[in-house]
């Protein structure tokens, strides 16, 4: 019996702990940015604001606040990003943008200007609005814990349509393997993945080369930021994690 119970622990163990993301709500997440190409650095916090557990997966809602290290200051913020991890697979999904949840809430904030009686008129006028306005597709990154070195990423895309003019973006990459990492924080045993992302606005694009280490319980401890001769221009690095409201 003893043997039995103690399988049946180590096997809903094993998922949890291949979780790449911050899981506790009201953890803050505190960063230093060194922009080496305007020669500035920035403090920047994430809060992890939200968890739901589901049956087969983890969603976390993380935001970040721009330049707001004190951990007693932390204001609203509006530069979202989550983390979906899948119990089945043990992969943790990192979602940078989302058409699907975008166009949702569009909606809803959308149809929440009008009176339940008019619901049926909202809708139709939501409809062609959605022409106007509109996204398509997501920008992720599955971190994966028994991925191959030089294992590539799939492909994404993203659009977003705002009346003739269109947003691109697209990201791809590859697993470089597992790495330890020294941080102010502490040190983790991370996961290190390289991507090229590009993006497209109008008659302006942009191609970002980047290195990125994510680490079991956390999320990002380390990101780096290269042009496209591979000279560093920025690096990301995580301070400290402490609870909303502590010191």
């Amino acid at each position: 019996m003893k043997e039995g119970l103690f399988f049946l622990f180590l096997f809903n163990f094993i998922p949890i702990s291949a979780q790449y993301c911050c899981t506790e709500i009201g953890k803050v997440l505190h960063y230093t940015t060194i922009d080496k190409k305007q020669e500035k650095t920035l403090k920047d916090s994430a809060l992890v604001r939200d968890v739901i557990h589901e049956n087969e997966r983890i969603v976390v809602d993380l935001r970040w606040y721009g330049d707001s290290y004190s951990p007693t200051q932390i204001i609203d913020g509006t530069n979202r990003e989550t983390f979906i991890y899948r119990k089945k697979t043990g992969i943790t999904e990192f979602i940078a943008l989302d058409a699907e949840v975008e166009n949702t809430e569009a909606k809803l904030d959308y149809l929440s200007k009008y009176p339940q009686k008019d619901r049926s008129r909202a809708e139709k006028e939501y409809d062609e609005y959605s022409k106007y306005m509109h996204a398509e597709g997501r920008i992720s990154i599955p971190i994966k814990e028994n991925a191959g070195m030089d294992e590539e990423l799939p492909p994404c895309k993203y659009t977003q349509k705002i009346g003739p003019m269109r947003m691109k973006a697209s990201l791809e990459g590859k697993y470089k393997g597992k790495e330890r990492v020294h941080t102010p924080a502490g040190d983790f045993d991370c996961i290190k993945i390289y991507t090229e992302s590009k993006a497209k606005f109008m008659l302006f694009s942009e191609k970002e080369y980047s290195m990125s280490w994510y680490a079991k319980g956390v999320g990002i401890v380390k990101e780096e930021r290269y042009n496209k001769r591979g000279k560093l221009q920025e690096s990301m690095t995580l301070e400290a994690i402490r609870k909303q409201g502590n010191n």
